[in-house]
């Protein structure tokens, strides 16, 4: 008879934070390369502003230097979930990073790309409208109420005639040339954000789940 049993008391008692500064003295080397390096880009981000957003390249700026602002956040969030001895969420956040590093090489490298980034939000609100219209119960029906049939027609419309694209991290890195960083390290990094089989695995063979 195969059983599954939970052993361990997690992260947050003082054994699993024991547990994580032992993983942090083991690594300390890469810890301290990983500061280093937040450190020097939160350096350089607020080193730089922008005086004005009038022109298409003052936004590109602009919006470089929010998506900068991002990247430092994950980043940091990452080093922390890193430093709790979780890798699993690491990784989770490896991906979220990921998605905004292939959004600032396009806004980077393309002035243009600002106006098509934000019109994307257009078509994802029309399937968030879509799919609470599919829904009569108390959790959709303020946005039911709020949101009219016509508009809801005249977004659609604006959608289908400018052909607005919903936002697609695989075109936003084959933009820039990461189609290997995407087919790597991204999709591998999604196992655990969609709680895949293997994520799953890993996470067994990582933490405190045994099987006997």
């Amino acid at each position: 008879e195969s059983k599954l049993k939970i052993q361990g008391d997690g992260f947050l008692s003082s054994k699993g934070q024991a547990e994580a500064q032992r993983i942090v003295a083991e690594n300390q080397v890469g810890f301290e390369a990983l500061r280093r390096s937040i450190n020097a880009f939160r350096s350089f981000a607020v080193s730089c502003e922008v005086a004005n957003q009038e022109t298409k390249e003052e936004k590109q700026k602009a919006i470089a230097l929010l998506l900068a602002a991002r990247l430092l956040e994950v980043t940091e969030a990452a080093y922390i979930a890193m430093q709790h001895g979780m890798s699993t969420e690491a990784n989770s956040l490896f991906r979220v990073f990921l998605d905004a590093y292939f959004v600032l090489g396009n806004v980077c490298t393309d002035p243009d790309f600002v106006a098509t980034y934000f019109q994307s939000d257009e078509a994802n609100r029309l399937k968030l409208i879509n799919s609470a219209r599919k829904h009569t119960d108390e959790l959709f029906q303020q946005v039911n109420d709020d949101i009219s049939e016509e508009h809801q027609t005249d977004l659609k419309a604006r959608v289908e005639s400018e052909k607005i694209q919903v936002f697609n991290t695989y075109e936003n890195a084959a933009k820039i040339g990461c189609e290997k960083i995407y087919d790597s390290m991204y999709r591998i990094a999604s196992a655990a954000i969609h709680t895949t089989p293997r994520a799953l695995w890993v996470a067994t063979l990582k933490k405190t789940i045994t099987a006997f």
